[in-house]
């Protein structure tokens, strides 16, 4: 059952966010850095919103969310049965383990009411936005625990995931269990921030999936507060237990650059905390410029990039973006064209970077041309994107910093999968950062993937790269550890 189930978190909108006038003649290549020095605080957590209680009946049919059902029965009918099928396979193997688990810890008897459930908690935190503010996020921890009181529970792993890219605010973790709290099952506290622009943030925050610098700070903050709501409830890491890290599609980069900054930066206490085992990161491993550029050069891709291209750049500062202004990267009329949402004015632009599909699919949709995307001065006169653009190279450096995995040699396992049939981002980009990352295959710590061909599933563009990312979900929430992967996807490298 769900404990203050009507309490569903607020999704609310601010007025205008506040930005600063361009500079034009700025070097991107010499403008000072103004990043504020991160540290890890010990103490992160802000308080917890909401905790639901299942039984594992009651927690396998709460998985998932009526909106992202309809999504997914419109594209592809054939999938949302395949998921159920295997999750249940799974279910069925791993609840009577977890019975005879907790029988013991709670000295019960074979025929004495099972005496253990899944908790989930919506938390709180503190951490810091793209553009270097202070902000509190939400997030979500599911783990298995006992329900007799004064008995400690430890689980086996921590499971981190950087959850995929969102079509409704309804699939984020703190309002749906969407999939990967099924790792429960397999004795795991599954930890799953929103991220900046989802959860309480909604509707105030840009989209901050542009970096995967600032993703993996957040997830770090998160897993301090987790940790925290964990020992609160009495559960806690095994000591000779570890933690597993997850991304995938729009923040599979983050799962990346969270695994760098745990090797080279994470303090010794963190480490001690987490024990992380390995990373898998699917259908998005790749060179965020080099993606972009691409986008560029594929006008028919227009629609669903319109929300990452142009979303991802208000998230900056201008001192991020070389001294320009988010503001000069999109065309007058983004700015000009006003809406009213929950009593405030928004603008167009505010409006792709806050997701409110409602306002910019009707739009969007209809786009052909970059000239409808951004600013006129950064076209050629054939109407092509000028790529020797000051602002684009200003862009590409922003990116290039905030997701750079250039130099860094893993020392943890490091698994990428991509499908050579996603339609919108291409094989290509992936196999390069295989390619990097492992020091063209000298560092077998890395290891390279095929995802599954899709078979009778549909193929092309945005719909072929949803049903792709989520049967990686599916298998991602099925697997213990990233290395199981190899059993489901063909080993490339």
């Amino acid at each position: 059952m769900i404990r203050d189930s009507k309490h569903k978190l607020t999704l609310f909108c601010v007025g205008l966010v506040l930005l600063f006038p361009a500079c034009k003649d700025a070097d991107p290549e010499n403008t000072p850095s103004q990043e504020k020095q991160w540290k890890l605080s010990e103490k992160t957590l802000v308080g917890i919103l909401r905790e639901e209680h299942y039984t594992p009946d009651e927690f396998i049919e709460s998985l998932g969310s009526p909106s992202f059902t309809e999504v997914l029965e419109s594209i592809e009918p054939k999938a949302l049965p395949w998921a159920d099928a295997l999750i249940k396979a799974k279910v069925l193997a791993h609840v009577p383990a977890l019975d005879r688990q907790f029988d013991k810890e709670c000295n019960n008897g074979v025929l004495s009411k099972r005496c253990w459930e899944i908790q989930s908690y919506i938390f709180t935190y503190r951490s810091q936005t793209v553009d270097g503010r202070d902000v509190v996020l939400s997030a979500r921890v599911t783990f298995p625990n006992n329900t007799v009181g004064n008995i400690l529970h430890q689980v086996k792993t921590l499971s981190l995931h950087f959850h995929q890219g969102f079509f409704s605010s309804e699939w984020t973790p703190s309002e749906s269990l969407m999939f990967m709290p099924l790792k429960a099952l397999w004795d795991s506290a599954v930890i799953e921030p929103d991220l900046q622009k989802w959860g309480i943030t909604h509707g105030i925050e840009a989209d901050g999936g542009g970096s995967g610098l600032h993703m993996a700070r957040q997830m770090a903050d998160c897993t301090v507060a987790a940790l925290e709501v964990m020992r609160q409830h009495g559960v806690s890491l095994a000591p000779d237990g570890y933690t597993t890290n997850w991304g995938s599609s729009q923040n599979a980069v983050p799962a990346l650059i969270f695994a760098r900054w745990y090797e080279e930066e994470a303090p010794q206490w963190f480490k001690d905390a987490l024990r992380l085992h390995s990373t898998f990161s699917g259908e998005g491993a790749i060179d965020m410029p080099a993606f972009i550029k691409h986008s560029y050069q594929h006008p028919e891709l227009i629609p669903p990039l319109l929300t990452i291209i142009v979303a991802y750049i208000k998230a900056f500062s201008p001192a991020q973006l070389g001294g320009y202004s988010p503001n000069d990267f999109v065309p007058q009329w983004y700015i000009d064209t006003k809406y009213q949402v929950n009593g405030r004015e928004i603008t167009f632009y505010d409006a792709v970077s806050f997701f409110y599909t409602d306002i910019v699919d009707p739009i969007g949709q209809k786009m052909t041309s970059f000239s409808e995307v951004v600013a006129p001065d950064m076209l050629t006169p054939d109407g092509e994107v000028d790529m020797d653009c000051p602002k684009i190279r200003a862009w590409m450096a922003c990116l290039k910093k905030h997701n750079n995995l250039e130099g860094w040699t893993p020392t943890h396992p490091v698994f990428l999968a991509h499908s050579q049939e996603d339609g919108m981002i291409p094989y290509e980009l992936a196999d390069s950062m295989y390619r990097t990352l492992s020091n063209q295959g000298q560092n077998t710590k890395v290891r390279m993937m095929k995802v599954s061909s899709l078979g009778d599933f549909p193929t092309g563009g945005l719909n072929t790269h949803f049903i792709i990312s989520f049967m990686v979900q599916i298998h991602m929430a099925c697997m213990e550890n990233p290395s199981d992967m190899l059993l489901i996807y063909s080993p490339v490298k």
